[in-house]
């Protein structure tokens, strides 16, 4: 695996495990698969996948498990760079930036050896805003493809977005304005072809089994069915790049126990485990086969105002305030994770985004001109003081978390400081299972949730867009006229002024972190991983899908 490019949607705490970039080997030189080894891995999965349907793809594992077995018009390489994938060269692209053609390859196949056409991107693209599928990142088009906004928001006919099939291989994109961050956009999952006769034939049963798929990527899956603990990769045969494809066999099975993950490493059984805890990334962080894995995700608390259509306590700024301020990032990161991730203030993720005029990090930028709510236990107590005026001297709230050890770990971590730095407040954990929580908190039935966002594609655009007034993929009751038309500026008028953008996302931060204070940053994280030594080119990345398998090879 090789580390020298090793850098999580709604991330898996939701999990505590969107995954990042691994590799042994420092060199870029690619080693050559031996013929007498057994081109065979097991990996571990924290959490369970959600779905296979591009368009209703909501979490990091999901999307993962995706990126194994879709491929878009682009994908992310192997030194997180934006390459070529169903698409055959790089677009014509007209004058004014808004008009993209792309040749497709004549010898990409699905699964079942039927051309990946033109028309299964025109396809898969129009379900994405078709407000009666319900995909939750269907925002992602809008202010970018053509129309989409008019078919998301206002149920003009699908079929007049912005996108056609001149011939089969011929593919047209239309773009309300010029899109800087179109390439890295284009290799998130939404943006996967998808076959109308296939899905037709499936009816209700698309996507409800490996069975009931068709791939286009460099594995197909074996043995996955809804809600399934373990499945398999293998290669597949109709893939216009299966050359490339070493491995003969990934399996994945999901672990929530992070002793079970280990002693199943050590004896063999597994060769890459995907998390460690605080304790185990400790002992094993002089360890060869230790990684730690660099990502654009941040974690952070939501504080839900607003629960099955009743106020929570929550909907008080001082109490939320409180809360931001009452909890020890450092130590949090410290002593409970031990993995390398770092505290963090702000919702984009150090490294993510450069000041375009600058270059300077856009934590640093933003530092300059807001104040930001840390950690200040005083400070916690002032402002419990104004909610009680409110709210009274007793403060219940309950506290949804996943059903892992690493989950309630972190969640006791936050009650215990909580109530600790303001006497008077009770939390109460609720831990659930993966799939149980990400629909609690899509249908926002909690009080506070550690949650978290990885990057989608390159630009803050890929998490401060979930926080808009209704959108689906948050999870939580906010709604605030400066930060919409801040976000909206971003996708539209201001769209082609990549400075006027950067100021943007910086007063919608602020109004989002430090004014609102509907989420409570707590770190960017870093992955502490296992991984068997010899195992050679599993990337994994800092953005998007957390690794790729295509290139892995056992030695």
């Amino acid at each position: 695996m090789k580390r020298g490019v090793g850098k999580l949607a709604l991330v898996s705490l939701m999990s505590l495990a969107v995954l990042a970039a691994c590799g042994q080997s420092k060199g870029k030189e690619e080693s050559t698969k031996s013929e007498s080894v057994p081109q065979v891995i097991n990996i571990t999965s924290e959490a369970q996948i959600s779905t296979m349907d591009p368009a209703l793809a909501a979490d990091t594992t999901s999307t993962l498990a995706m990126n194994q077995v879709y491929e878009g018009l682009y994908t992310v390489g192997k030194d997180d760079e934006f390459v070529l994938g169903v698409a055959k060269e790089e677009p014509v692209i007209s004058d004014d930036l808004t008009t993209y053609t792309f040749k497709l390859r004549d010898d990409a196949k699905w699964s079942d050896g039927s051309q990946v056409t033109a028309e299964d991107f025109v396809y898969g693209w129009q379900q994405i805003v078709t407000p009666s599928i319900g995909s939750p990142n269907a925002d992602v088009m809008v202010g970018v493809i053509k129309n989409a906004k008019e078919i998301y928001e206002d149920g003009a006919d699908p079929k007049t977005l912005g996108v056609k099939a001149i011939d089969e291989t011929t593919l047209e994109v239309q773009l309300e304005r010029p899109v800087p961050y179109l390439k890295s956009l284009l290799t998130f999952a939404i943006f996967y072809p998808k076959k109308e006769t296939f899905i037709t034939e499936q009816g209700k049963d698309f996507a409800t089994s490996s069975e009931k798929l068709l791939y286009n990527g460099p594995f197909v899956m074996e043995g996955w069915e809804a809600f399934a603990d373990e499945w398999t990769y293998k290669p597949n045969a109709e893939y216009w790049d299966k050359d490339t494809v070493k491995l003969d066999s990934a399996s994945v099975q999901v672990i929530k126990t992070p002793s079970t993950a280990v002693n199943l490493f050590e004896s063999g059984e597994v060769d890459v485990v995907n998390k460690l805890t605080s304790e185990y990334a400790k002992n094993y962080k002089d360890n060869a086969s230790f990684l730690p894995v660099e990502q654009y995700v941040t974690f952070f608390l939501k504080l839900n105002a607003e629960r099955n259509g009743k106020k929570t306590p929550l909907d008080n700024k001082d109490l939320r305030q409180a809360i931001a301020q009452s909890f020890d990032k450092e130590a949090f990161v410290t002593n409970i994770l031990g993995d390398g991730s770092t505290p963090t203030d702000h919702l984009i993720p150090k490294g993510q985004t450069k000041d375009p005029a600058s270059g300077d990090d856009f934590t640093e930028v933003a530092e300059k001109t807001n104040t930001y709510l840390t950690y200040n236990p005083e400070g916690a107590k002032k402002s419990l003081e104004l909610a009680k005026k409110d709210l009274g001297d007793k403060i219940e709230l309950e506290f949804l978390t996943d059903d892992t050890e690493v989950a309630k770990t972190s969640a006791e971590f936050f009650s215990n400081q909580i109530e600790t730095n303001l006497p008077g407040v009770k939390i109460n954990i609720v831990q659930v299972p993966f799939t149980v929580r990400v629909e609690r908190d899509q249908k926002k039935d909690y009080d506070i949730e550690l949650s978290g966002w990885g990057t989608d594609y390159r630009d803050p655009m890929t998490v401060m867009r979930i926080f808009v007034t209704n959108n689906s993929s948050g999870g939580i009751t906010y709604s605030n006229p400066v930060y919409d038309q801040l976000i909206n500026d971003s996708r539209e008028k201001d769209a082609g002024d990549v400075d006027k953008r950067f100021d943007n996302f910086i007063k919608a931060e602020n109004e989002l972190i430090n004014k609102d204070t509907v989420i409570a940053p707590i770190y960017n994280r870093s992955l502490a991983i296992l991984a068997n030594q010899k195992i050679k080119d599993m990337y994994w990345h800092p953005f998007g899908s957390t690794y790729s398998l295509k290139w892995a090879h056992v030695e």
